[in-house]
């Protein structure tokens, strides 16, 4: 039905707050404006009217986790008029119209008891499924958040869509990586395709604002004058205000309402994760020749547990959760042996089962698979092989997974984690067992797998001591997730999806009331023949020492990529990185419990506590680790400096207790490999814990082969020098 074609539309909009935070509103025959505690929210005006509805009609297409979403606007109508009851002493009513064929009710609330500040849309019309709103705003205003935006911290100028899927390979379509990766599945992503979208941003104004939809939308931050929200559907729900004096009281007020992460169990700090793949013997080697070099180690992690398969993409998992004795035998009694030692085995899931697993057949006979318009399993492709979806609307299939995979194929097997892989993958046209829509669930997705893995691991009585991990999310995972990873990067310095990538991902995310992410140490994503370097994978390394987690991972094609194993060299260098990151740990600890506690993130924005700096709003590449640690990671090749810009402040280099500066500069400093650019903070109760870190030296050996000689394993060259790491992946490779 076209807009124009209604009679009469009427939508509820309450905004709910505390007496103490009441809602300004004033208004003439055709103005009216609200604000919050100073901060002009709403300005309504015949020429720049701040509600529009419409209809559209959509089209999603894509393959492999990658969308395309287009969108026929039919209609989209300004309403203008509106007519004002302010009799009741705690509420405001708006009723805006136009020409009396839409019509919109918007009450504005003043609850004595309320905390929370929102509006919510009680009903639409059939004919209605888009909403537009605009909020104020200025020119040289900021605004960050949306999830994790791997390509720009600010958001400003530009437009998001929030959709839930792969972020894709490249992420730039002015790089020639990404139109390699369109070319060959149309995978290449652009600067806002990411795992984690998410309708929430905070603004320099000194509030945030969160829309709790979970249908398709856009937050569209392009105008000078205005910020423009766009929903889909006919049922938008709440949206959400919240003011504060500063932007960790703005932070405290949004993970108060979306939830905040436990803390993490403490053994993670004891070392680094180590990725390895090849059965129990190759384990068990890669965590003597690690252990051998003095690299310190928390966990091992065994991604093909479950056995493997290979595909034209690379070395792939078999999708089928339960332990595989013919891959790893002897796993049950090597688990509690490497636990005395004080190394956690941990392995990887997803909500997805290959049909040729038992798994699968368990699921289908008992009903718990999403289903096609036929009433049949839905069949997704990931790549070569062919899986069906647990339907987590089902309470049956959710409780299904939890006691048949998490608690008796992992927890009962001594699993002490895995990855939670995967989540932005479903089916829009797929039948759900509690009747959703595919369009409205398609986001919530990553937030109820979550909810899945964190149920499963309570109701295991393993809460603490059990460390899951994702790299999808929405709104609602903040109170689920235990820690999240950064996802599959290109394993180069590419701004939009190489190292660089991972630093405003993260702080983006912690924006959005997400506080603890690390990620995959070297990239993941090899393609078109570029691989893995040394100096890429120990950049890697130097930044993952100042995150809240260590892990690293062989990729998707281990024997052409550089590994922590691939030379001596890198394990003595790889090694002091971890025994900086464990000598750091009691700071961790307190920086990670400030996000448990008070939301505020572990790794933050310089802004967020030098907010008068405007110089510090566009920086994405430099973050703050905790209150007193200043990190400017490199993320170019070949860089023996780096320049680091300072806020005021009185600042000590890491590495050299002879350079300081009070801030407001840039100062270059020396960035040779091993030591990234850090500054703490001279006052800090941690400085001498921090000037510690300078007495921990690399073993010192011949580095492995030039970075142009490539870094196949399988080299002359290499082989020479590293036969140990050769012999077992040559051998892995037959298991």
């Amino acid at each position: 039905m076209a807009v124009h074609q209604l009679h009469y539309i009427a939508v509820v909009v309450v905004l709910i707050v505390s007496s103490s935070h009441a809602f300004d509103i004033s208004y003439n025959a055709t103005h009216f404006y609200v604000s919050l505690n100073g901060v002009e929210l709403i300005r309504h005006s015949p020429e720049e009217p701040f509600l529009y509805v419409g209809s559209g009609i959509p089209t999603f297409e894509g393959q492999f986790g990658n969308y395309d979403v287009e969108d026929f606007v039919e209609e989209r109508i300004a309403l203008i008029d509106f007519l004002v009851d302010d009799q009741d002493p705690i509420s405001v009513h708006f009723t805006l119209s136009r020409l009396d064929m839409l019509q919109v009710e918007i009450r504005f609330v003043t609850d004595v008891d309320g905390s929370l500040y929102y509006g919510e849309f009680v009903s639409l019309s059939d004919g209605i499924n888009r909403v537009w709103m605009r909020l104020v705003a200025e020119e040289d205003e900021h605004v960050f958040g949306g999830g994790s935006q791997f390509s720009h911290l600010n958001m400003r100028g530009k437009k998001f869509p929030i959709w839930i899927q792969e972020q894709g390979v490249g992420r730039d379509k002015n790089y020639e990586i990404t139109f390699k990766a369109d070319q060959r599945d149309g995978g290449g992503g652009d600067y806002y395709t990411t795992y984690w979208a998410q309708p929430t941003f905070v603004s320099s104004r000194l509030y945030y604002a969160h829309f709790d939809t979970t249908t398709y939308s856009e937050l569209d931050f392009r105008a000078d004058d205005f910020h423009e929200i766009q929903i889909w559907g006919n049922s938008p729900s709440q949206f959400h205000f919240f003011t504060g004096s500063s932007y960790i009281e703005l932070l405290q007020g949004l993970t108060g309402y979306l939830g905040r992460q436990p803390m993490p169990p403490e053994w993670i700090y004891n070392g680094t994760i180590l990725g390895v793949q090849g059965g129990t013997e190759a384990m068990l080697n890669y965590i003597q020749m690690a252990e051998d070099h003095g690299i310190k180690v928390s966990g091992v992690w065994i991604q093909d547990w479950a056995g493997r398969i290979t595909t034209s993409f690379g070395r792939r998992l078999f999708w089928n959760w339960e332990w595989s004795p013919e891959q790893y035998p002897n796993l049950d009694t090597v688990i509690p042996e490497l636990k005395q030692r004080g190394i956690r085995v941990l392995v990887y899931a997803n909500p997805n089962l290959n049909r040729l697993g038992g798994l699968y057949q368990e699921a289908v006979n008992a009903d718990f698979l999403i289903k096609n318009s036929s009433g049949d399993p839905y069949i997704v492709d990931y790549g070569e092989f062919f899986c069906g979806i647990v339907d987590f609307t089902n309470p049956n299939a959710s409780q299904w997974y939890k006691d048949r995979i998490i608690k008796q194929n992992m927890l009962d097997l001594g699993i002490s984690g895995w990855m939670a892989d995967f989540g932005e993958y479903l089916p829009i046209d797929a039948v759900f067992y509690s009747g959703a829509k595919g369009t409205d669930i398609h986001n919530e997705w990553p937030a109820i797998w979550a909810q899945v893995n964190r149920e499963g691991v309570e109701e295991g009585g393993k809460m603490g001591d059990i460390l899951f991990w994702m790299r999808a999310g929405y709104t609602g995972s903040q109170r689920y997730s235990v820690m999240t990873w950064a996802g599959d990067q290109f394993v180069d310095y590419g701004l939009a999806d190489g190292i660089a990538s991972v630093i405003p991902g993260t702080l983006s995310l912690g924006m959005s009331g997400y506080g603890m992410n690390h990620f995959d140490i070297g990239g993941y994503t090899s393609l078109f023949d570029v691989t893995r370097t040394e100096e890429l994978f120990l950049r890697y390394a130097e930044m993952a020492a100042f995150t809240t987690m260590m892990r690293t991972h062989e990729g998707n094609r281990p024997d052409e990529n550089w590994q922590f194993y691939s030379s001596s060299h890198t394990m003595y260098e790889f090694a002091r990185h971890t025994k900086i990151y464990v000598a750091l740990n009691d700071y961790v600890n307190s920086t990670i419990r400030e996000n448990h506690e008070l939301g505020i993130p572990v790794q933050r924005p310089l802004f967020l506590h030098y907010e008068d700096d405007e110089r510090v709003y566009n920086i994405q590449y430099q973050y703050m680790f905790g209150r007193d640690l200043l990190v400017a990671p490199v993320i170019e090749q070949g860089r023996e400096t780096w320049d680091v810009y300072l806020p005021t402040d009185d600042w000590i280099f890491l590495w050299d207790e002879d350079i300081t500066s009070a801030g407001g500069e840039t100062l270059t400093v020396p960035s040779p490999m091993g030591h990234i650019p850090v500054f703490f903070r001279s006052q800090s109760q941690w400085a001498d814990t921090f000037r510690q870190l300078r007495d921990i030296e690399a073993v010192t050996v011949t580095p492995g082969p030039p970075e142009s000689m490539t870094t196949s394993r399988s080299s002359t060259a290499m082989a020479s020098h590293f036969l140990l790491a050769i012999c077992l992946t040559i051998m892995a490779s037959f298991w």
